[in-house]
C-alpha cells in the first residue's frame, strides 16, 4: 500500500516537472513572419495619425452670400478655414471693430508651418453684419419675456436699419464717385489749359512771298497758290484780278503760325459706328469712353485712325479732346495784300473747301442730333 503511494507521488511530481518545462519554453518564429507583423503595426499606426492629420485639416468652407437690397448688391467673402486654424484665429475675430466695413487679416509671419502660408486678403462684412454692430441690442433671440409683438416689431427695425444703412452705403458710393469724376475733369482741363497757354506762347505772325499761282477762276473769283507745300485759294474780285496776277512777284501773304493742336476723338454715346468713308459701310463699333487719333474733319464726320486704317464716325458719337501739341505749325489768319492798291484779300485752305459726299440722311442726322450707332 505504501509502495503504491509512493510510485503515485512519483509519478505526479515528475509530471509538473515536465509540465512547467514545457510552459516556459517559447516558440521560435521565423525572422520573416516577425518584420511583416511590424510592418503591420507600423501601417496602423501611420493611418491611425493620416486620418487624425485629415481630420484636424479639414475646411469649413463658408458660402458666398449675395445680398441684393434696393438695387445694391452686397456679398460676404470668406478664406476658408481649417479647424485648426479657427481655434488659433478665434482671438483675432473677435476683435474686430464694430465701425469698420472692411476688415483686413493680420500679417502673418509664423513659418513654422508651411502648409498653413496663405496670401492676405479682405473681408467684406454683409449688411446684416453692419446692422448688428450699430445696434446690437436689436438682433438679440427672441426673449422668454418678450411678447411675440413685441419680438415682431424688432424684426421690423432690423429690416428697417438694414435698408438705411443700404441707402447710406449707396449715397456715400454716389458721392466718391462724383469726386472722382470731378478730380478727372479738373486734372483733363488743367492739362487742357497748359497746352492753349504753350499753343497761345508759341504764335507770332509771319510773312510770305508766294512762288506760283493757278490760273483765275472768273466764276468763283479765286486764285488758285501753293504755300508749304498747301493749296490755298484767294478771293480776289475781278476789278482787281489782272493787276494782281500781273505784280504777283510782289504779293506778300501775311498772318499767324502757331504750335499746331493733336487731338483724340473720344467715344461718348454707347456704341458707334465706325464707318470706311462718310456714309460708307461699317468696320467696326466703338464703345463709349474709347479714343482714336484725330486726322481731320470732314463736314459733319471725323476722319480717325481706326486699328491702321482710316475710319470715319459721326461728329454726334464723339467729341475732340486736346492730348498734345505736334512739333509743326499750321497757319491762321492769313490774307494777301494786292501790291499796287493795297487791298487785303482772304485765303482759304482747299483742306477745308473740300467737302464729304453727304446724302439726305445724314444731312438729317447731323440735324437732328442723333447718334449714328447701333440702337440700344
Amino acid at each position: 500500500m505504501i509502495n503504491n503511494n509512493l510510485i503515485k507521488l512519483i509519478l505526479g511530481v515528475t509530471m509538473m516537472v515536465i509540465l512547467e518545462s514545457c510552459g516556459a519554453v517559447k516558440p521560435q518564429v521565423p525572422a520573416h513572419a516577425v518584420s511583416k507583423k511590424k510592418i503591420a503595426a507600423n501601417a496602423k499606426v501611420d493611418n491611425k495619425k493620416s486620418l487624425e492629420k485629415n481630420k484636424d485639416s479639414e475646411y469649413v468652407l463658408n458660402i458666398k452670400t449675395p445680398i441684393k437690397t434696393e438695387g445694391t448688391n452686397y456679398i460676404q467673402t470668406v478664406k476658408a478655414y481649417t479647424k485648426k486654424d479657427m481655434a488659433q484665429d478665434n482671438n483675432t475675430y473677435s476683435k474686430v471693430p464694430s465701425n469698420s466695413q472692411v476688415v483686413k487679416d493680420p500679417i502673418r509671419n509664423d513659418n513654422t508651418s508651411s502648409d498653413r502660408s496663405y496670401s492676405n486678403y479682405i473681408r467684406v462684412k454683409t449688411v446684416y453684419e453692419l446692422a448688428m454692430d450699430a445696434n446690437p441690442s436689436m438682433f438679440l433671440p427672441h426673449d422668454e419675456f418678450e411678447t411675440a409683438d413685441e419680438y415682431k416689431k424688432r424684426v421690423s427695425g432690423q429690416v428697417s436699419l438694414m435698408k438705411e444703412i443700404v441707402q447710406m452705403t449707396s449715397q456715400k458710393m454716389e458721392i466718391k464717385k462724383a469726386q472722382r469724376l470731378q478730380v478727372a475733369k479738373e486734372k483733363e482741363q488743367k492739362s487742357k489749359n497748359i497746352l492753349e497757354n504753350m499753343m497761345a506762347e508759341s504764335s507770332s505772325s509771319i510773312e510770305f512771298t508766294p512762288t506760283d499761282i493757278g490760273r483765275y477762276n472768273p466764276e468763283n473769283e479765286t486764285f488758285p497758290i501753293i504755300l508749304h507745300n498747301t493749296q490755298y485759294q484767294i478771293s480776289v474780285p475781278r476789278e482787281e484780278a489782272r493787276t494782281f496776277k500781273t505784280n504777283f512777284k510782289s504779293v506778300k501773304i501775311k498772318g499767324l503760325k502757331q504750335l499746331k493742336p493733336q487731338y483724340d476723338v473720344s467715344v461718348k454715346v454707347s456704341k458707334a459706328h465706325i464707318r470706311s468713308r462718310p456714309n460708307g459701310s461699317i468696320v467696326g463699333i466703338a464703345s463709349r469712353g474709347d479714343h482714336f487719333e484725330h486726322v481731320q474733319d470732314e463736314d459733319e464726320w471725323y476722319k480717325i485712325n481706326y486699328k491702321g486704317q482710316f475710319g470715319f464716325t459721326h461728329m454726334n458719337n464723339a467729341e475732340l479732346k486736346l492730348i498734345d501739341i505736334a512739333d509743326s505749325y499750321e497757319y491762321h489768319d492769313m490774307v494777301a495784300i494786292h501790291p499796287t492798291t493795297g487791298s487785303m484779300f482772304a485765303m482759304t485752305s482747299v483742306d477745308k473747301l473740300v467737302k464729304a459726299p453727304l446724302n439726305l440722311a445724314s444731312r438729317k442726322l447731323f440735324e437732328s442730333g442723333q447718334p449714328d450707332g447701333p440702337k440700344e
